[in-house]
């Protein structure tokens, strides 16, 4: 079996109402879907970050897969490898490192499909079939009937909505957007009213504050029953500092820590705890499971990081959480905000969990209805994707915002 062509298609969902962050505001999300073609006629699927840009970058790194054999993977993975590795210095780089991502998805999908197993198969097993998610929620602007939470009761009963309707029992609350001693007050409103029933309660102001605002912070945060705290500061010497200062608070990264060259200081500096993953920003399925060996032998968490993939992306999360026994932490995802899909049969939760696609590959398949109406929603929307906040014209982002 051979590669021989590739179709890249720039889609564009909305959330259901803006999500307010450290950063900016995030109104939907652009991604971009891979199908692989083959001369035996079978279809792999992928998925990675979107844009005009990364369509222009798979067509120019054709010469990297058109002509292999799916299951000649890692010859695909060594290819990408370099520019995984030189991303961080190049943002050039960082394009051709998510085109493979994309790309090795892909591959896996045809795997799966000529072997016909699933792809939680094709990496070792499964440890686990049912995958828990947690709430993911954000302070929101108003959209229609829908968002508007700014404030501790509002939260409060988003969670409640959102575990009514999926079964949650866990909250990864999202700040960085107000003074600290308001979204404290928060999870303090969110541990008051439910609990123990909010199994894991972790808290993300995505590097919002200085190393001294963040030390000071999270004192007032002991009593809580933290799971974690995701990148309250910057960098892995403020994380260091955070952590020397609060052993107590466990501290886990999606900033601090993004490629295989900040592992060896992390751990030398002993600036935290868990790390999280993607699929994406790490370059592949393959780069994520060396992810995992490494947190293994080094005793550090695991934990998957959503950055608003749809559901091809979801899926493919999913396989790597059952057939990664090292993830030790519920998944949190953006999927419950999100307004659209391009697949035949979106992911539901049930209890709080998601089952694993027992279907071949990915065991998910592209709805063509509904990935023209998403990539007809990219024409419209997604080359001018708010991301900055708009809505306060005399912010801009900039780093600590306290």
């Amino acid at each position: 079996m051979k590669i021989v062509d590739v179709r890249a298609t720039p889609v564009y969902v909305a959330m259901e109402a803006p999500l307010r962050w450290s950063m900016g505001v995030e109104t939907g999300t652009v991604r971009t879907i891979i199908e692989l073609q083959t001369d035996e006629g079978l279809v792999g699927i992928g998925e990675t970050y979107g844009g005009s840009s990364i369509v222009r970058a798979i067509e120019e790194a054709k010469p990297f897969f058109v002509g292999l054999d799916p299951f000649e993977v890692q010859t695909l993975v060594k290819r990408f490898e370099v520019f995984r590795i030189t991303s961080e210095q190049m943002a050039r780089m960082a394009e051709l490192k998510n085109v493979g991502a994309g790309i090795e998805i892909a591959c896996w999908d045809l795997i799966g499909k000529a072997l016909e197993k699933p792809l939680y198969a094709l990496w070792g097993g499964a440890d686990r079939k049912e995958i828990e998610f947690i709430a993911h929620i954000f302070y929101r602007y108003s959209e229609g009937e829908k968002g508007g939470e700014s404030s501790p009761a509002a939260i409060v009963e988003r969670y409640a909505e959102l575990s009514e309707r999926h079964g949650f029992r866990g909250v990864k609350f999202k700040g960085g957007v107000f003074h600290p001693d308001e979204e404290l007050a928060t999870l303090r409103a969110l541990r008051e009213a439910y609990g123990d029933a909010i199994r894991w309660l972790r808290f993300d102001p995505n590097q919002a504050w200085s190393p001294p605002l963040a030390i000071t912070t999270l004192r007032k945060m002991r009593d809580l029953d933290l799971e974690y705290v995701e990148d309250p500061t910057w960098d892995l010497e403020g994380m260091a500092r955070v952590r020397r200062s609060i052993p107590e608070i466990v501290l886990a990264t999606n900033q601090a820590v993004v490629g295989m060259a900040d592992i060896p200081p992390a751990v030398r500096m002993d600036a935290l705890d868990t790390i999280l993953v993607d699929l994406y920003f790490w370059g592949g399925p393959s780069a994520a499971k060396k992810v995992a060996s490494i947190c293994e032998v080094f005793g550090l968490g695991l934990a998957i990081h959503s950055d608003r993939e749809l559901g091809i992306g979801t899926a493919a999360g999913l396989h790597f959480v059952a057939s990664t026994p090292q993830v030790c932490h519920a998944y949190d995802s953006h999927y419950h905000d999100q307004t659209d899909d391009v697949i035949t049969e979106p992911i539901t939760f049930r209890d709080g969990f998601a089952t694993v696609p027992e279907g071949p590959g990915l065991g998910v398949e592209l709805d063509p209805d509904a990935l023209d109406r998403c990539a007809r929603a990219y024409e419209q929307y997604g080359e001018r994707v708010e991301f900055f906040d708009t809505r306060r014209p005399q912010w801009t982002p900039h780093l600590p915002v306290f």
